[in-house]
Order: C-alpha cells, then sequence, then structure tokens
C-alpha cells in the first residue's frame, strides 16, 4: 500500500511560509508613514502664472493626491498587520497597494513637472517622487514573486488524500 509522503510540511502549518509573509511588515509600515505624511504635509499649489480658472486645477489635483496618498497609507498600515498573520493573500495585496503606489508617484512627478515648467523653473522634487516610483515598484515585484513562490510550494506539496510515491 501507499502510504502519504508525512514527512513533507503543509504549507498552511509550516512556519517558514508565514515567515516570508511577515517579512514584508516592516516595508509596509515604512511605506504607510510615507504615504501619510506625504498626504498630510503635500502643499497644495499652483504656479504662479496660472490664472483663477486653472489655480482651482491645479488645487483640485493636489488635493485629489492628498486623498489618495492617505488612503494608500491607511492601506498599507492595514496590509502591514495583516502580514503578521502569516496569511498568504496579504502578499498579493501588498503588490496591488505597491503598484498603486508606484503609479501615484509617477503621476505626482508628472504633475509637479507640468506645475514646474508653467513657470519655466525645475522642481527637484521630481527626482524624490520618481526614486519613490522605483521603490514602489521593487517592492510590489517582491511581493508579487513571494506570493507566487509560497503558491508553488503549496502545488508542489501533496493536499490531503494523495499520496506520493
Amino acid at each position: 500500500m501507499i502510504e502519504p509522503n508525512s514527512e513533507e510540511p503543509q504549507p498552511a502549518r509550516d512556519p517558514r511560509y508565514a515567515s516570508v509573509t511577515r517579512s514584508s511588515a516592516l516595508g509596509l509600515l515604512i511605506g504607510g508613514a510615507v504615504c501619510l505624511y506625504l498626504g498630510f504635509s503635500l502643499l497644495v499649489d499652483a504656479p504662479g502664472s496660472a490664472d483663477e480658472d486653472t489655480t482651482k486645477a491645479w488645487f483640485a489635483a493636489d488635493h485629489v493626491f492628498q486623498w489618495l496618498l492617505r488612503i494608500l497609507g491607511a492601506g498599507f498600515l492595514l496590509i502591514a498587520a495583516w502580514t503578521l498573520t502569516g496569511q498568504r493573500s496579504a502578499l498579493l495585496l501588498s503588490a496591488a497597494v505597491e503598484a498603486g503606489f508606484a503609479a501615484l508617484m509617477v503621476a505626482m512627478a508628472v504633475e509637479t513637472t507640468f506645475e514646474a515648467r508653467a513657470d519655466g523653473l525645475w522642481d527637484f522634487n521630481v527626482i524624490l517622487l520618481l526614486i519613490l516610483a522605483v521603490i514602489g515598484v521593487t517592492a510590489g515585484r517582491r511581493s508579487w514573486v513571494l506570493y507566487a513562490a509560497t503558491g508553488r510550494a503549496r502545488s508542489s506539496t501533496p493536499t490531503e488524500g494523495e499520496h506520493r510515491v
């Protein structure tokens, strides 16, 4: 008779898979802090050359960025707490929030560039925003790779009722 291979750890109970998920918590906490800081400290401004109607549009864009940063910051903190439970699905959500963060940083860099160029200037904060976008992309990719790797590990171990020869 073929016996199930009981020596292989089951992913749902294996602490290695949970520790991979928990390892993302600190980065998510830092991401949440950065988003909340930017969301509450971002200046609502417009180019000095803008007329009254255009100024309202610039202010509206900055208000949208403020709220998106605050929402992403809260999302980062919630997902950081979720990763501490060791749940694999937290990695998938982490990848999604990191991708959203990267896209927002690129959008803010573009808006900041247009705002500065309207007055014939250059805003060096664009460099910081692009660095944060790269960090967001690499962190999102890491979360996705970990999510995919733990899924392969789950599918490579026998499930209940399966037997290995």
